[in-house]
């Protein structure tokens, strides 16, 4: 059987660009849907064989760091009253924002701001155990998990916001 050429049509110009938005529609709802499920803020996970897992929310940190009770430590650690011990407790679990000056005028924190800013993980682990915190425990196992070197802030700036130091350890 025989096509004569002179009785197909070409698709026109019209239905050439339909077809083009409807791809790049297509490429675009993917692209969204991708995003969607790779959402890290998510706190449920898709099931996997029948098996729904949560996920901790690590951005919802924030919220824990500011609005948890702290653990008090049993004895004070040597060196700092119980009273010190909770000055230094009410300013890590009270403040976003921790400021240079501000925690060197509290005895437990003085160098403390210095070890978070350099990354030095065994010197921040060192004041947990005195302080025994939900904030420093968050950036201990941050820093384990993913080691820094340098400086996070910039030379001159002395405040560290303990939310976005969290998210820089990711």
């Amino acid at each position: 059987m025989e096509v004569d050429k002179g009785k197909i049509k070409e698709p026109g110009l019209g239905r050439l660009l339909l077809g083009a938005l409807a791809l790049g529609s297509a490429i675009l709802l993917g692209f969204v849907l991708g995003l969607r499920a790779g959402d890290r803020n998510r706190n449920e996970v898709p099931p996997v064989a029948g098996i729904a897992m949560p996920v901790p929310d690590t951005l919802a940190l924030q919220d824990t760091v500011a609005t948890a009770p702290e653990p008090e430590p049993a004895e004070p650690a040597p060196g700092f009253s119980k009273q010190e011990i909770a000055l230094g407790l009410e300013y890590l679990a009270s403040h976003n924002r921790w400021n240079r000056e501000e925690m060197e005028k509290i005895a437990v924190l003085a160098g403390l701001w210095d070890a978070v800013n350099t990354y030095a993980v065994d010197e921040i682990r060192r004041y947990n155990e005195t302080l025994v915190s939900t904030s420093l425990t968050a950036i201990v196992d941050g820093l384990e998990r993913t080691p820094k070197h340098g400086f996070y802030t910039s030379k001159g700036d002395s405040n560290i916001t303990l939310s976005t130091y969290i998210k820089h350890l990711r």
